[in-house]
């Protein structure tokens, strides 16, 4: 019987090597909310959005990772990335694995090439003016940017950053291959690049969109960032355009849902807005604006805006625990296609997250 123990033993050390270049990592996170948004889709019987409390995931996470040395600074890269839903909330219908960014590459001197599901640039390296924890349904973030609405990652993709032949330089392409439709073929192109300094940066990414729906152009946008984040300050700004095809891509964004625009219809915008925050111990108050101004419909120009005002504070209870709590307040002067002018939202929020 011993020696049967000591074969089975000696027969995992190998698998037990091999273990021990995996990284496990992740984030658990859910808030507490007083919810008055589109988002929530509660309704009165006007149509407008009634408040209801919620406990929300606000974007828990778990993730592995790991690489082997091939000699020549050479590296064999991987990593496999999925949300979670802590609050019981389906959020991968499909039954999929590697919701989130997961891949194979190779990193050296060259730079790195990866292959898989991933993040554009704007999505991974950029996104410095949302610097808040919220859920998908409420508005106490920047979620009526680009940051949040237009960001995100590219499935059939690969993705090639830089080396760093400048120092705080840094920057990457990504092209995503449609194969989902044989005959209206429109794959996606992102690029970006990002220049920090003694704290200060500034960053500059372009996107653009699949179009699997004849008849429709395909949708683009870009956003410029800059700003300082470093000795306890973090002040942060951008400024960016987007044109949307209906049909294709998510053409909320703080004016109208898809319904309210035919496919074919191209949707242009603009946005702007900025982040201050400063840190006094372990407790980081802040403050963002946002705004979306410049609709026009098919060159016609839309009347009316969106502002986004944002208050709250982190309280870092240790290096990898933060709670917090945030209000956010929404105006919006944009009008739906029955005419109807789109309520004033709001959310207040208290939550926590640990990273490990």
């Amino acid at each position: 019987m011993n020696k049967k123990l000591i074969a089975l033993a000696l027969a995992a050390l190998p698998v037990a090597h091999a273990m021990a270049d995996v990284t496990i990592y992740g984030t658990i996170e859910a808030d507490m909310e007083s919810n008055k948004t589109y988002a929530n889709g509660v309704k009165d019987v006007n149509g407008k959005p009634k408040a209801v409390s919620r406990i929300d995931d606000t974007g828990s996470l778990i993730g592995f990772k790991g690489n082997e040395d091939l000699g020549n600074g050479l590296k064999a890269i991987w990593q496999v990335e999925q949300g979670l839903s802590i609050d019981g909330t389906t959020v991968n219908a499909s039954n999929t694995f590697a919701t989130r960014d997961s891949f194979v590459g190779l990193q050296g001197a060259f730079g790195k090439v990866r292959i898989g599901k991933l993040s554009t640039f704007l999505n991974s390296d950029a996104g410095a003016p949302d610097a808040w924890i919220y859920g998908n349904k409420g508005v106490n973030g920047q979620s009526y940017s680009s940051i949040n609405q237009l960001d995100g990652r590219v499935n059939n993709a690969i993705r090639y950053d830089i080396p760093e032949f400048v120092a705080g330089l840094s920057g990457a392409v990504v092209y995503g291959v449609d194969e989902t439709n044989a005959t209206n073929k429109q794959n996606t192109f992102s690029f970006g690049t990002t220049y920090t300094n003694s704290g200060y940066f500034g960053t500059f990414g372009y996107q653009r969109f699949n179009n699997n729906i004849a008849g429709n152009k395909a949708g683009n946008y870009w956003r410029l960032e800059a700003g300082y984040n470093a000795n306890n300050i973090l002040a942060a700004a951008y400024y960016g355009q987007s044109k949307l095809a209906s049909g294709t891509t998510d053409a909320t964004f703080g004016f109208a849902s898809t319904t309210d625009l035919p496919n074919g219809s191209e949707l242009k915008k603009k946005e702007a807005g900025l982040t201050l925050g400063y840190t006094i111990g372990a407790i980081t108050p802040k403050f963002s604006y946002g705004r979306v101004w410049g609709a026009s419909v098919d060159g016609t120009d839309v009347k009316g805006h969106l502002n986004q005002y944002v208050l709250g504070a982190d309280y870092a209870l240790s290096k990898r625990t933060t709670a917090y709590a945030s209000y956010g307040y929404v105006q919006n002067t944009y009008r739906d296609s029955n005419d109807n002018k789109f309520s004033n939202e709001r959310t207040v929020a208290v939550g926590v997250q640990h990273k490990f």
